[in-house]
């Protein structure tokens, strides 16, 4: 799974945002130990990340519950393309932190 989903860059982590609840999925129906562990390596990432309460709230809609951006944008009470900032701003950050993991 790690490499389907590397953390360490940005497209691995829109590829599992995107994938959220298939991995989820696999973890609860078969048991698959792999998806365990990056769901718990994503937590991690996200809390080590230190996003703002906008883009936390921005990946909850969009990736969560599946909301368009569109509609995450009305329900935000901003425009659809603060809530695409927002979301691209919040995988940078999640990325930077699991690059530094590396370096360290």
């Amino acid at each position: 799974m790690d490499e389907a989903y590397p953390l360490d860059s940005e497209r691995g982590i829109y590829a599992l945002l995107t994938q959220l609840h298939h991995v989820r999925e696999s973890r609860f129906l078969r048991g698959d130990y792999d998806a365990s562990l990056l769901l718990l390596d994503l937590a991690q990432s996200v809390a080590e990340a230190k996003l703002t309460h906008r883009q936390k709230q921005a990946l909850k809609l969009v990736f969560i519950h599946d909301f368009i951006q569109k509609d995450a944008a009305h329900w935000m009470n901003i425009s659809q393309q603060a809530v695409s900032d927002h979301v691209r701003s919040a995988i940078q950050r999640i990325a930077l932190v699991n690059k530094e993991k590396e370096v360290a």
